[in-house]
């Protein structure tokens, strides 16, 4: 489920309903549980109080009803790799390194590459240790790998030390730097010290003047959500564009269009109800020079 491989859990249901009169015989053991309870909802005439369980939700972060979640992040954890000018047909291995990865005991986050320019063709285990199994290969025809990886403690590693390596072909001629980043698109950017405190996962790129940081393409969820008045979507850019944001209903219908002057880094946008003469699932579409994504708010009375 972290990597986007599949979106449930096998054996148990993504949530679980329980009816709030129910006592647990030992609340250590809570397995056991009334087995209709999922299906209360679905009659209308019945007024049941429940409460809802996300299973996997460890740190009660999940918005209900939707992907995503909000994490308060301490520091960044930086990978880095290595620009180069690649030729079309030419195998070209993307060692990933990092200058602070000190005392890590996992990390999650979304491989964004341009499936135009480059063909993923493999992984490489490094200092790691990492296999197949630690990256979502679902999504690479869209140009999105999915990791994640963890330890039982906190590691370290210089900054010389290749921690795993993606393995592309070029399609064409292209700048390797300006082909690959990192965002949250399937799976969260984030990574985790010893303590468990939640660090942001950003991209650097080494090049002949120096490391820069990679531009980054990124349309958040909404928050809050589920909303009834106001709510705030904001979003990345790579560089100062104009972008164009699109609310429109599960039929297609668009409910409102906001133009905006996007600039470079993070971009904020407060959405009113009122604005939008809409209720329940509303798909929000975000347009900026050559990307575009998309992602659903809830609105309630």
């Amino acid at each position: 489920m972290i990597l986007g491989t599949t979106e449930r859990f096998k054996s148990v249901p993504s949530w679980v309903f329980v009816p709030t009169e129910h006592v647990f015989a030992d609340r250590t053991q809570p397995w056991n549980y009334p087995v209709s309870s999922g299906m209360l909802m679905n009659k209308k005439e019945n007024q049941v109080d429940f409460i809802s369980i996300k299973m996997g939700d460890v740190n009660s972060t999940v918005t209900a009803g939707l992907q995503g979640s909000s994490t308060r992040t301490s520091g960044s954890m930086n990978m880095e790799i290595m620009d180069k000018a690649v030729e079309a047909g030419e195998i070209h291995k993307v060692e990933f390194k990092s200058s602070d990865f000190n005392n890590i005991s996992g990390y999650q986050f979304t491989v964004k590459f341009d499936a135009s320019a480059i063909s993923f063709e493999g992984v490489e285990a490094g200092a790691l240790k990492t296999t197949e199994g630690n990256f979502g290969l679902s999504r690479v025809s869209n140009g999105i790998i999915t990791t994640s990886w963890n330890s039982s403690k906190g590691e370290s590693y210089s900054a010389d030390q290749v921690l795993f390596t993606l393995v592309f072909r070029a399609n064409k001629g292209v700048q390797i730097g300006q082909a690959i980043s990192i965002n949250s698109e399937v799976t969260a950017a984030e990574a985790y010290d010893a303590t468990l405190e939640t660090k942001a996962v950003r991209l650097n790129v080494r090049t002949d003047r120096g490391v820069v940081e990679t531009g980054v393409f990124e349309l958040n969820q909404n928050e809050p959500n589920p909303f009834n008045k106001q709510t705030t979507v904001t979003f990345n850019l790579p560089n100062a564009s104009p972008a164009t944001l699109t609310m429109y209903d599960v039929t297609g219908k668009v409910l409102r269009v906001y133009e905006i002057e996007g600039l470079k880094g993070l971009n904020t946008k407060v959405i009113n109800k009122s604005e939008l003469n809409g209720n329940g699932v509303i798909y929000y579409q975000l347009d900026a020079a050559n990307f575009t994504a998309t992602k659903r708010m809830i609105v309630i009375e």
